[in-house]
């Protein structure tokens, strides 16, 4: 097995490469740099993330109680097909007499 492998170990050594590597170094250095200016803009907006976070859920929190209070305020209508109704098909589907 350990034959096989020096065999192809050494076919690879003396294989061409296929792609020129003069300038990996600065590629990498590129990416890096990149990343890095990536991740200082993120944690910059961060504060601008989580307060737009908070007013959307303040608004949602807002809106849905006065909702809800002005459900509770208003009168209920007898409509035929309401879940209120006595006759609603979803109570006599239930067996309640």
């Amino acid at each position: 097995m350990s034959e096989r492998l020096d065999e192809l170990v050494a076919r690879l050594a003396n294989a061409p490469t296929d792609r020129v590597l003069d300038d990996l170094e600065v590629e990498v250095g590129r990416s890096i740099l990149l990343r890095r200016r990536d991740a200082l803009a993120v944690s910059a907006l961060a504060p601008v993330r989580f307060a737009s976070i908070g007013l959307a859920l303040a608004m949602g929190v807002t809106a849905g109680g006065a909702v809800a209070a002005a459900a509770m305020r208003a009168p209920t209508a007898y409509v035929t097909f309401s879940s209120s109704a006595h006759l609603a098909p979803s109570t006599l589907l239930e067996g309640r007499e």
